[in-house]
């Protein structure tokens, strides 16, 4: 009977041996794939994007005349080159602030709209998309469900919140021509606007950013900034 508690005793020993050998071997399996796993590679940037920001100072919050200035001359590009508002908000769970606004100057750009009918219809199903902007009118609603899979991945699909179904197409569209334009956060809870070009008088890209300031700015925006097509981001002092 002795000799027989002495085999068990041996063989636990034996198994925890065991065991703490395979765990070890586990641990070093892990540890080494932890430093074989490749380190994700910085955002390279271009010489003419450094030597940009070189006249931007870092942290440095602009006057609005003074940004505009500044993104206009830290502009690289070899084109006239669109300026852009970008406007980080204050996260709430759930929100989505959008809506519609009209700048004085438009974007400098004009918008390709059209209004919804059978011929459209017939060519979004053909996967031919030459349109920016959609409008519909309500009584169109049954026939844009057909192609609402194609029309909303990429946010052309018309609806009453951002004002693309009316009952009056053809005055949206020349108020949409004239610069009316929508805007909606990203999933950060970002705006992102063109508000001109480069090449436009810096007075003309003042009024547009208030107009867009103006109708955000209820939203909390904790930062404003200011940057060109090929460019640096200049801070905005709000």
């Amino acid at each position: 009977m002795g000799t027989q508690r002495v085999k068990t005793y041996q063989e636990k020993q034996k198994q925890k041996e065991k065991e703490k050998e395979q765990a070890a071997s586990s641990e070093s399996v892990q540890e080494a794939a932890k430093v074989a796993k490749p380190a994700q590679p910085k955002k390279q940037r271009s010489k003419k994007w450094l030597k940009a920001k070189e006249s931007v100072a870092a942290q440095k919050e602009y006057p609005l005349e003074e940004a505009i200035r500044l993104v206009k001359k830290t502009s690289y590009a070899q084109f006239d080159a669109r300026i852009e508002v970008h406007i980080r908000l204050k996260p709430k769970k759930g929100q989505v602030v959008r809506g519609v606004l009209a700048l004085p100057h438009g974007t400098g750009k004009e918008a390709r709209v059209v209004v919804f009918d059978d011929g459209v219809l017939t060519k979004i199903e053909q996967g031919k998309i030459d349109f920016d902007v959609l409008i519909a009118r309500p009584t169109d609603l049954p026939k844009l469900a057909k192609v609402a899979k194609i029309l909303g991945p990429r946010g052309l699909m018309p609806n009453a919140k951002s004002g693309t179904i009316t009952n009056e197409p053809e005055k949206l569209v020349e108020q949409i021509k004239k610069g009316q334009i929508e805007f909606k956060t990203d999933s950060a809870n970002n705006l992102h606007l063109a508000i001109g070009r480069v090449s436009w008088e810096e007075k003309k890209l003042a009024e547009n950013f208030t107009v867009v300031y103006n109708a955000i700015k209820q939203y909390s925006p904790l930062a404003v900034y200011l940057s060109a097509t090929m460019g640096p981001s200049i801070k905005v002092k709000l």
